[in-house]
Order: C-alpha cells, then structure tokens, then sequence
C-alpha cells in the first residue's frame, strides 16, 4: 500500500480518498437541504418569470369554443365561459421553486399586443418542482361574463409566477 507522510504521521490514500469523498457528498447534501417549500427563504412574493399573449381562434368543432396555442401552453374557452389550460414548467435548478399558472382574458387587436383586459389573472393551484424536473400544470376555471362580453374576447395572457429558487 503507499503511504503518504504528513507531519510525521502516516495516512493511506484510500483513507483521504474517502475523507474527500465523505466532504464532497456532505457539501452536496447540504446545498440541496437547504431551501425547504414553504420556508421562510423559499416564501418571498412570486414574481413572473413567463408572460405569453395569444389570440383565441375558433376551433374546428364549431361549437362556439376558441383555442389557443403557444410554445409549453394550450387552451380553450367555451361559448359559456369555460377555460381549460395545460402549461409546461421547466425548473432548470437543483434546489426546489414553487410555480402558478394563471389566465386572464380580453379583447385587442389580431396580435394582443394592445389589449383591453376584461378580467383579472386567475391562478391554478401552485405546485413544487424541483432536481431539474419538468411538470405539466393543468386546470379549469370560468370566465363570469355576460355573453355578449364572452363573445368579444379574442385574447389571452398566459403567466407563469414563481417564488423560491425560480429557473
């Protein structure tokens, strides 16, 4: 076996191997313990970190029920005012964030950009992501319009808040 000298003292290489191997993992561990959900640290106000406008276009069933499509997000809203979403988040970090998906509706322009918002963001519940993982978020809601109202929305703002260690 070789043996380094330190100090007149001997100590094998597999020893401080695993004395390195030990501190390593325990600094690891330790960065990824740190930040628990719904700790004080991680609590702080949400903030956006994704905001998409898209148009509602008709979809093929001719019902009456608008679509809309966007890179990680789709939706409808019927004729009566009920609104499904199905968004993608990707945490691109180790220690944990808590993420929201929330909708609000109105009419604008062909490209929402100049859009008069006839309701307020409505949030789905929130959810935990952590160790680089990807979550589908899903919800429904309605939209309390009169029909008229409903029929003039061709908009719709996509949010994506986030508090915690946000990607």
């Amino acid at each position: 076996m070789i043996a380094l000298h330190s100090r007149g003292k001997r100590t094998s290489r597999a020893a401080l191997f695993c004395f390195g191997a030990a501190a390593v993992l325990a600094l690891m561990s330790g960065c990824a313990a740190t930040e628990k959900p719904g700790s004080e640290s991680a609590a702080g106000e949400p903030r956006v970190v994704r905001q998409i406008d898209l148009p509602l276009l008709p979809a093929a069933g001719n019902d009456g029920e608008r679509v809309f499509r966007g890179r990680g997000v789709s939706g409808s809203l019927t004729a009566s005012g009920q609104w499904r979403v199905r968004g993608e988040v990707v945490h691109s970090r180790l220690r944990c964030a808590t993420y929201q998906w929330g909708l609000r509706f109105g009419s604008g322009d062909a490209s929402c950009t100049d859009v008069d918002w006839r309701t307020d963001v409505e949030l789905l519940q929130s959810r935990v992501q952590c160790n680089n993982a990807t979550l589908i978020h899903t919800g429904e809601g309605a939209v309390d319009l009169p029909p008229k109202q409903l029929g003039e929305l061709n908009c719709v703002r996509a949010t994506v808040r986030c508090s915690g260690a946000c990607g």
